[in-house]
């Protein structure tokens, strides 16, 4: 496969995954294993591309609640402001602390299928319990770290962002339109912290390979494909569940252990 064509890959998977209740790292390490892609075209620095096209879609979508956040601040309204805020420490002290250990040790195609089977349980038990007769600035701090630390868990591949900070949303009652949006709120600083931390990283090891091509396709395909996804789950999520992407989880994670048993996945 020639370059050009894996960064249009890479970045569609990465831009659609990464809002989709899907688990955008567990379908980046499964591509890139299949494909045997070189990591040193296809390493740190064009992950940064990947991160930050996605993080400029979940920005210009929310520009106006961003804004709106922004003016409650310079105008002493610290309530919503302050949900954010406490909502992303867990996520971001996670990383930090976690992130490293867990890309060397949680990257196995048994990892992310069990990853994606608990995430789909996790999905149908918080929709069997939601009320969704709650709006967002409802919310108390408490319940924002609560959201927050499930976000955090998701550094698991397979288990999806979006998808366990949506159903933890639900367990506290939000409706299902709010608990999206405040759980894109929160992902918004944590993929920027991500797409950092990996420049970071990639400067150190002086990694920064990836030709000018290959990262403007990737950074572009991801960001359209991300703002994509976005509007799609902000709508579709207010008249439908997650149980609607269970389905294809539970086949993916079947299909993943196929390929591990017939030796085209490693464990």
């Amino acid at each position: 496969m020639s370059d050009p064509l894996a960064a249009l890959l890479l970045g569609l998977v990465q831009g659609l995954t990464e809002f989709l209740p899907v688990s955008s790292t567990a379908h980046l390490i499964l591509v890139q294993d299949l494909l045997k892609l070189d990591p040193e075209r296809f390493g740190l620095s064009f992950d940064v591309a990947l991160h930050l096209g996605t993080a400029l879609a979940v920005l210009l979508y929310f520009a106006s609640t961003w804004i709106a956040l922004g003016r409650d601040v310079v105008r002493g309204r610290w309530h919503e402001p302050l949900l954010v805020i406490i909502g992303t420490l867990p996520a971001a002290v996670a990383g930090v602390l976690f992130q490293s250990a867990v890309e060397r040790e949680l990257r196995g195609a048994l990892v992310i299928a069990a990853g994606l089977v608990v995430g789909s349980i996790v999905f149908v038990g918080a929709e069997a319990m939601a009320r969704r007769e709650r709006a967002t600035p409802s919310l108390r701090l408490a319940e924002a770290l609560y959201m927050g630390a499930a976000q955090a868990i998701a550094l698991v591949p397979g288990i999806s962002r979006s998808g366990i900070t949506i159903s933890a949303g639900l367990t506290r009652g939000l409706r299902r339109e709010d608990a999206t949006r405040f759980s894109f709120l929160l992902a918004t600083p944590v993929i920027l912290g991500a797409g950092a931390k990996t420049l970071l990283d990639a400067r150190k090891a002086a990694e920064l390979l990836a030709t000018p091509g290959v990262l403007a396709i990737g950074f572009t395909v991801s960001f359209l494909a991300g703002l994509a996804a976005v509007a799609f789950m902000v709508r579709f999520l207010r008249t439908n569940s997650l149980n609607w992407f269970v389905a294809y989880r539970l086949l993916l994670a079947a299909a993943i252990v196929v390929a591990v048993a017939a030796g085209v996945l490693s464990p």
